[in-house]
C-alpha cells in the first residue's frame, strides 16, 4: 500500500515521506520535530491506524494502533523503528 510513496533511502526519510502522504504535504515540508498530530487533532485515530500499518508492513516492526498513540512526531517514530 504504501510502497509507491516510501522509497527513500533512510529511514528518516521513509517516515517524512509516509507523514507527508498522511497529512497532505510535500515530505521536504516534514522536519524529525513535525508533530502530525497537532497538524491534525481531528484525524488523530486515523493517523495511528495507518503510521501502524506502515510500521508493520514498510518496517517490519509490528504495530497496533494502540502502539502509536503516543508517538506525536517524526522523531518518535523514528526511535521506534531504530529500537525495535
Amino acid at each position: 500500500m504504501f510502497e509507491e510513496y516510501i522509497n527513500a533511502s533512510t529511514v528518516e526519510g521513509k517516515v517524512q515521506q509516509l507523514i507527508g502522504f498522511l497529512v497532505q504535504k510535500d515530505a521536504s515540508e516534514i522536519g524529525n520535530d513535525f508533530s502530525f498530530k497537532a497538524e491534525d487533532p481531528e484525524r488523530a485515530e486515523y493517523f495511528n491506524t495507518m503510521i501502524a500499518e506502515a510500521l508493520t508492513s514498510v518496517f517490519n516492526v509490528p504495530s497496533e494502533p494502540s502502539d502509536v498513540e503516543p508517538l506525536n512526531t517524526v522523531q518518535d517514530i523514528v526511535d521506534r523503528i531504530n529500537n525495535a
